[in-house]
């Protein structure tokens, strides 16, 4: 018989709705966090122990709720293996003890100084948790953090496909995916500029079945046990699996970068940590596990150029040892637990000889900013982007890009966010990112045929400060947007003012190279753009585009313009050889790229705010795959992420990673 939670899980896929929370008794209940209840109770000594030892305990009882998402964990000061278990009440008995791993050092580096915590243990299907402690700890306390699994996680895991090898890509969803409206703190370890050396596995000590919507609330409880609970700023792992096959990006700065995590004790700074969502000391590993560990763990060695068949001699400086290390190892190997679990453990040789095999493909991997429409991937952009909120943000016409291509390069010299907007009326989700961005300022941009005065008297009513940076026409609009800011990269781009789908991968390139963008009529420069050049007398000058956007005629009055300045053509025989061009001009390498739809140039523009952000060039490819010259410019510059900008309707999965 289906238990009572997989009914309502059931109900919630047909229906929709956010699970129902009915009236329970609660231990304690403390605060609620981002829609997360977080209790911490007060650990109490027993005179009769319930231990094997007979020795007195410290001891905790927590009601929890059977239909949502618990993480339970315990901190404490003292010894840091301080005999910790717990066990569960399914609603009718007390389930067996179970031992909890030992203490983990708590603080943003795990430098807690005598401060401990358990490993979270991800909790389902029980009405009560209790735990207890050896009684030489000191300030003992249960904690538990409980999500909800909402509708928006049921659509996203219906919508993210598995990691497995049938797949181009290595699917890894975001941190958005599962965060929902989670407000994260926009704070983890920082980013190395050296390569991480090999992986270490964990394992979350999660009962081992859980239902696929479970996992973005696993992922938030997780986060908030990490993150606030044992203060590690942030979820410690830089990416976990599920028991489907689905990978999932943890710590935040960029899977492609060496991001510091808090996963191992000492380890942090030089190995990636995995973890795997499960028991595995006690339940088998399924092969959509396995293989997505398998995927996952070979495109991270591929992005840091190590071998899984190597070996590395590593000194743990905080636990005072020296030892040769395979470059993928469990947490055992390095810190005195169990994790990642003997059933998990003794796949290693199985799990090494996959991810061997995985590391030949030299596969990308690839995540999206997807959304209901434009505005709605525009606003997903804009928040990926500025992870800490926007002052600023430039509003720009969804309908009609011209005025926009200029925007990109101007905002990212301030991290300012780029919205769109219809002409008449701000769409909802442009109206949410601005006030989740913290947005205090509107620049909108174009004329009053493009974007309405109705527009800035509405949002000036809800309060924020806007103006309007708008010219006689789209070519005088870019020189006005050019004024914003001033250059010092000594590079002016130049593109068609009407002929657009070469320009679109020229905002990115403009931005790495801090130079802005102007638009020229494509038979002869216009007036105004030449009164700009002449103005801002760069040393060089990039022309976007083939003679088919761009005539030569515009070269030439350019050239005789600028005299001195090297005036140079980008392009290609269409736009996706443009774009990869114009990205191997730009940028001596990348570890990212931006991936726009070549038949969707709005979420091109509205891209470029992700790409600087990054420092990554943006490509535009077809609704499938990548063209050869977009290929090329992966293999040359290095790219290993794609990050698509652009729902399933615009760009398929495949479009970031397979060659056409």
């Amino acid at each position: 018989m289906p238990s009572l939670r997989r009914l309502l899980l059931s109900t919630l896929t047909a229906a929709a709705i956010v699970v129902p929370a009915g009236p329970l008794a609660v231990a304690a209940q403390d605060e609620t966090v981002d829609g997360a209840e977080h209790r911490s109770v007060a650990l109490e000594p027993v005179a009769t122990a319930t231990s094997a030892e007979s020795a007195d305990v410290l001891r905790g009882t927590v009601a929890l709720d059977p239909r949502e998402v618990s993480v339970v964990g315990l901190r404490w000061s003292g010894d840091a293996d301080s005999g910790a278990r717990m066990r569960l009440h399914d609603g009718q008995a007390w389930g067996e003890w179970t031992p909890l791993e030992k203490g983990v050092a708590t603080g943003p580096d795990m430098q807690g100084s005598g401060e401990w915590g358990t490993e979270a243990a991800v909790v389902l299907e029980a009405d009560r948790v209790q735990v207890e402690l050896s009684q030489e700890a000191q300030q003992a306390t249960v904690e538990t953090w409980t999500s909800k699994v909402t509708a928006a996680d049921v659509a996203q895991v219906e919508s993210m496909p598995t990691t497995d090898a049938s797949n181009e890509g290595v699917i890894i969803g975001r941190r958005a995916d599962w965060a929902g409206d989670m407000e994260l703190i926009p704070s983890s370890g920082p980013v190395l500029s050296r390569p991480k050396l090999g992986v270490t596995i964990h394992h979350t000590a999660t009962s081992a079945y859980y239902e696929p919507q479970d996992v973005p609330a696993m992922l938030r409880s997780i986060y908030n046990y990490h993150a606030r609970t044992l203060d590690w700023r942030d979820i410690g792992y830089n990416a976990l699996v599920d028991r489907y096959g689905r990978a999932w990006e943890g710590r935040s700065g960029g899977l492609e970068n060496n991001v510091q995590g808090a996963h191992s004790y000492g380890m942090n700074a030089d190995w990636f940590g995995l973890s795997s969502l499960g028991n595995h000391e006690i339940s088998p590993v399924p092969q959509a596990e396995l293989g997505a560990l398998a995927v996952t763990t070979a495109w991270a060695l591929d992005q840091h150029g190590a071998d899984v068949n190597g070996t590395v001699t590593y000194t743990n400086e905080y636990l005072d040892w020296t030892r040769r290390l395979p470059v993928l190892h469990g947490h055992r190997d390095v810190y005195a637990t169990s994790c990642p679990g003997w059933r998990l453990y003794q796949l290693f040789g199985t799990l090494r000889s996959q991810v061997a095999a995985q590391q030949q493909q030299d596969r990308s991997a690839v995540q999206r900013i997807g959304g209901a429409d434009r505005y709605a991937v525009a606003a997903g952009l804009a928040k990926e982007a500025a992870v800490h909120g926007a002052r600023t943000a430039y509003l720009t016409q969804g309908a009609e890009i011209a005025d926009a291509l200029g925007v990109g390069p101007v905002a990212s010299r301030t991290g300012s966010a780029v919205l769109l907007t219809r002409t008449q009326g701000v769409p909802g989700p442009t109206l949410d990112a601005l006030e989740d961005l913290g947005t205090e300022e509107v620049v909108v941009v174009g004329g009053e045929t493009a974007v309405s005065p109705g527009v800035e008297r509405s949002l000036r009513q809800q309060g924020y400060a806007v103006r309007r940076v708008a010219g006689a026409n789209r070519y005088d609009t870019a020189v006005q947007l050019s004024r914003e800011q001033r250059w010092t990269g000594g590079t002016v781009y130049l593109a068609s003012g009407s002929n657009l789908a070469d320009a679109l991968g020229g905002g990115a390139a403009a931005a790495h190279t801090d130079a802005p963008m102007l638009l020229t009529h494509p038979g002869h420069l216009t007036t105004v753009t030449a009164a700009r050049l002449a103005e801002m007398q760069p040393a060089r000058v990039v022309v976007l585009g083939g003679t088919g956007a761009v005539e030569n005629s515009v070269v030439r009055q350019a050239e005789e313009l600028l005299p001195w300045a090297s005036v140079e053509r980008i392009g290609g025989t269409n736009r996706y050889t443009t774009s990869a061009l114009v990205a191997q001009d730009a940028f001596p390498e990348a570890s990212s790229a931006v991936v726009a739809s070549g038949s969707a140039p709005v979420d091109a523009v509205a891209g470029t705010q992700l790409a600087a952000d990054r420092e990554a060039p943006l490509l535009l490819t077809r609704k499938t795959c990548r063209t050869s010259a977009v290929d090329e410019a992966y293999s040359s510059l290095g790219i290993g992420l794609s990050r698509l900008a652009g729902g399933t309707g615009v760009l398929g999965w495949d479009a970031g990673a397979r060659r056409c």
